[in-house]
């Protein structure tokens, strides 16, 4: 078992590591990141980091609730147990020896030879730090046929400088005792001799003479400085610094059997946790219960002699009364104890009651013989007595409060209904709550013993409907009274009235409302017995505060009486024993619970987030678990929260679930407020402050709405341009078409000027020339014939210019059919035979009027120079239509070198420009003939 700086206990076993923190465990196996189920021990090395040491070579390291492998160079051991000395060197017991850590993220092998020379590093299971030495011991089970030995070694020399045979375990307490344990005796190592290097044994001092032979018992030391010896099966004992000896057996609400480890907490609670039967834990370790005290079983009554500080016992079923003091106890034998119910020792000597009868017990040796000294009505019934400041024995009843003055004169009072207890105040008042609502006061009149009991107040309204069962006076004088069904009820008297201060039940945290029994010990604290436990009721600051102190300790049995000493010891008659509950010592003072949020879970996953909490906005179903690290009641720490950032910034009903759940959060920043209120008012209330932010998705964070804005500018910029490049697109198709119908109308008045302009010239001049020769009778037929081959010429021309301009003639198979005819006809006209090769049907695409002018005219070049100079017979016209339009003009004739073209020429250079002109490809071949190639890609 380990303790944080935090306050969370760790509890490490062979199925893994358990954490508990107050209000719930996590565990952690194999299953989920631990390196071994076998867990060996913890060790805090940092602000909420520890290292988990499990019994193989792996070491994890458990970080902010997350188990984590931790990385060790050239780690090949396995660890028993770490040692952090005050220098904050470690060291570790392993299956190999004795290793120190180097801070370096390296175990370092330390020799590890006795005295005589061997090596003793094997199996070394547990060491523990004094000064400049370390007391190791062998694991035992695993080197048989050896004996118990106790090594001393010095850390500063690298060697063992005493050995101690025969020692079966050992311990060393906060306060710097070493106890050992041989097979006969508990023994002290004398700490003077181990300084100087060396181990002895010596004597326990006389106050634990009780514990001196119980040497073949485990012993454990707590941070209380209490040795805690058993036997492995049903005896436990605590011996205190002081020597007071507590026993302790199942009946305590203990696992017994095979105690591994008792461990004190530094709220002082003892946790006590077995090999095989689970961990118990003992919130009072100054709690006992003993099923047959002193050899009564079970007691039927127990009582205080305040004068002679002793403790009465007694069991009417074993017919024996037995009285407890500090010098041991006294036995007495009780004769016809089936007639005494109750007994009590005074000043005058032993009492006892039983129905409508009062006894006086005859004393001789240790045997006591009732007699009848007060036999009341047969309706009368005598409930219980007290001794009080006179040293009279005081009986309350059915109908009558009586008094014994001087052991033998009688007074009694007359009371509406029954008594069941007296109670005295601080003035040696008596008082009495009756069943029937009155509250009565008496005053002892020593010198009047007939009349000793004097009425002195009663109230009649005051109790009504609470029906009183017990009664105690405080030291302040303040009046608790124990009711049927309403707790404990309490009032003040001042100057004749009776004021009500309190009023105490189950919500206030009593065990029962019904209360048998109350009393108050020298501390003002009261306590209160029911069918359900043992309750303490202390007063803080004005407030009440109630603990259960059976409910505790795991004793869920029925207290009918509890008397006080005076060394503050309380004595509880329950149903199955006797509890003994020692003054305890004050918890410490220096401790303060941790209050934190442990746990975030965002739907199945689990957040382990220290400081602040970035989350997704996915993750806003949001579970937060927190807790407080005190186990004193710690079902009974009330928690509420509230949420700031939220809805509703409203502090929650406080309550002990320490779990909340937030549905659905928006994206925003928050701050959880969690509060602790601790009971018995322990501690200071606690707040604590946890922030935590859901981002928003990123389709509402602002990179994304600044993104997505200047987004939209741009593409809205890119609208605008686009819109207005397009409407200059438009206009710049326009200007273009403009400009192109302006170039065409251009080129057709050229061609007109040129072409039609020249032929209506020379038939101008022609005609002249013909009335010129007329008058002069010359003959005219020559320039008749002139003038018609003109005419049909400009025909012609006219017919190719209105076929350009014809946008019907757009396509690519009418250019080409175009062509095709013109060739055939121009060619057949000149005597020369054309063949053309072309696919049967051409594709039907648009072609602009440029590309079809450039096309036909260079064609038109192209035949127009095989007529005029090749002298050919035969022209062969190839045209191919794919991805590209080819077309080939091959003839027969003479052929001509290109590099001998006519001077002042432009044929040739036009037809180039032509096809460029379109992005085309023209060459011309000269071979057997002459073959002019043309290829133009195809517009798309």
């Amino acid at each position: 078992i380990y303790q944080d700086s935090k306050g969370r206990l760790y509890f490490t076993s062979v199925n893994g590591l358990s954490v508990y923190d107050g209000s719930r465990f996590i565990n952690y196996t194999s299953k989920n990141g631990l390196g071994f189920d076998i867990v060996n021990c913890v060790m805090e090395m940092g602000d909420d980091s520890l290292w988990v040491v499990t019994n193989s070579m792996k070491i994890n390291c458990l970080v902010r609730g997350k188990m984590k492998s931790l990385p060790l160079n050239d780690y090949n051991y396995v660890i028993n147990n770490l040692c952090r000395d005050s220098k904050g060197d470690i060291y570790a017991a392993a299956e190999d020896g004795l290793l120190l850590f180097n801070k370096k993220d390296r175990f370092i092998k330390l020799p590890f030879i006795d005295t005589s020379g061997k090596d003793v590093s094997s199996y070394l299971s547990f060491i523990f730090s004094f000064d400049n030495y370390i007391l190791a011991q062998r694991d035992n089970s695993m080197l048989p046929n050896t004996n118990n030995i106790l090594y001393l070694y010095n850390k500063i020399t690298h060697k063992v400088t005493a050995e101690l045979a025969g020692v079966n375990g050992f311990q060393i307490a906060p306060d710097r005792r070493i106890w050992a344990t041989t097979e006969k005796y508990i023994k002290a190592i004398d700490t003077t001799g181990l300084k100087k290097g060396k181990l002895i044994l010596k004597e326990l001092p006389d106050k634990y003479s009780q514990v001196k032979n119980l040497g073949s018992y485990f012993i454990l030391f707590d941070n209380g400085n209490n040795c805690w010896l058993g036997d492995q099966s049903h005896i436990l004992v605590k011996a205190t610094p002081d020597g007071n000896i507590i026993p302790f057996t199942s009946a305590s609400g203990l696992n017994m059997f095979f105690i591994n480890i008792i461990f004190q907490d530094r709220e002082g609670i003892t946790w006590i946790a077995t090999n095989n039967a689970g961990l118990s834990k003992l919130v009072n370790s100054n709690f006992s219960l003993i099923e047959k005290p002193y050899n009564l079983s079970p007691p039927f009554d127990i009582s205080y002699d305040r004068y002679k500080d002793r403790v009465l016992l007694y069991s009417n079923r074993n017919a024996a009364a037995t009285i407890i003091n500090n010098n041991g106890q006294i036995n007495y034998q009780v004769k016809n104890a089936d007639n005494v119910a109750q007994l009590i020792e005074t000043p005058y000597g032993f009492f006892g009651i039983w129905a409508n009868n009062v006894y006086k017990l005859d004393q001789k040796g240790n045997v006591l013989s009732p007699e009848i000294i007060l036999n009341d009505s047969i309706d009368n019934v005598y409930a219980n007595f007290l001794v009080d400041n006179n040293g009279n024995l005081i009986v309350s009843g059915k109908y009558h409060i009586s008094a014994i003055v001087n052991g033998k004169i009688f007074c009694k009072r007359k009371l509406n209904y029954y008594a069941d207890y007296p109670a005295l105040d601080s003035k040696g008042n008596i008082w009495v709550a009756t069943r029937a609502s009155d509250l009565v006061m008496y005053r002892p009149t020593p010198e009047d013993p007939v009349n000793y009991l004097q009425e002195t107040v009663r109230f009649k309204k005051e109790l009504s409907d609470i029906s009183p069962r017990s009664i105690v006076i405080d030291k302040k004088d303040n009046i608790w009274i124990g009711t049927r069904s309403k707790g404990i009820q309490v009032f003040s008297f001042k100057n004749g009235a009776l004021v009500k201060q309190f009023s105490l039940g189950t919500a206030s945290g009593l065990s029962d409302n019904f209360i048998t029994h109350l009393a108050c010990d020298a501390g003002n604290n009261i306590w209160a017995c029911s069918a359900l436990g043992l309750d303490k009721v202390t007063i803080k600051n004005g407030v009440p505060v109630i603990e259960n102190l059976t409910k505790q300790n795991n004793i869920y049995q029925s207290v009918f009486k509890v008397i006080i000493d005076k060394h503050n010891t309380a004595w509880g008659l329950a149903s199955n024993g006797l509890i003994k509950i020692t003054a305890e010592n004050k918890r410490p003072a220096d401790y303060l619970p941790t209050l934190m949020v442990s746990m975030i879970k965002a739907g199945k996953d689990t957040v382990f987030e220290t400081g602040r909490a970035s989350l997704s906005y996915k993750q806003n179903n949001l579970n937060f678990y927190f807790s407080a690290t005190s186990y004193l009641d710690e079902k009974q720490v009330l928690y509420s929260y509230r949420l700031q950032g939220g809805s509703n910034n409203q502090w929650s009903e406080p309550s002990n679930n320490a779990t909340v759940s937030f549905i659905d959060l928006p994206p925003d920043d928050y701050t959880l407020e969690i509060k602790a209120t601790f009971p018995a008012g322990r501690y200071p209330e606690q707040t604590i402050h946890y922030k935590f932010s859901i981002a928003p998705p990123w389709w509402q964070t602002w990179w994304f709405r600044l993104t997505a804005g200047l987004l939209i500018i741009g593409l809205l910029v890119i609208a605008f341009r686009f819109y207005y490049q397009r409407k200059l697109e438009k206009q710049m198709v326009v200007l273009e078409k403009q400009q192109a119908i302006e170039k065409e109308r251009t080129r057709i008045a050229t061609d007109m000027h040129d072409d039609l302009g020249a032929g209506l010239s020379r038939i101008k001049f022609l005609s002249e020339t013909i009335g010129i020769k007329k008058q002069q009778l010359i003959p005219i037929d020559e320039d008749i014939t002139k003038i018609r081959e003109y005419s049909h010429e400009m025909i012609d021309k006219m017919g190719e210019i209105v076929w350009a301009l014809n946008e019907k003639n757009d396509s690519l198979s009418d250019l080409l059919s175009y062509t095709r005819v013109y060739a055939v006809e121009y060619l057949s006209q000149n005597g020369i035979s054309c063949i053309v090769e072309a696919p049967d049907q051409f594709p039907v695409s648009f072609v602009s009027g440029e590309f079809r002018r450039n096309i036909y005219l260079t064609v038109k070049e192209a035949l127009h120079n095989i007529v005029k100079h090749s002298q050919a017979s035969v022209v062969t016209i190839k045209i191919d239509v794919r991805q590209k339009l080819q077309i080939e003009i091959q003839d027969n004739g003479t052929g001509f070198d290109i590099n001998n073209v006519r001077l002042f020429s432009n044929g040739l250079s036009n037809m180039q420009s032509r096809i460029n002109e379109i992005k085309g490809e023209f060459e011309i071949k000269n071979g057997a003939g002459t073959t002019v190639i043309i290829n133009v890609p195809l517009p798309v």
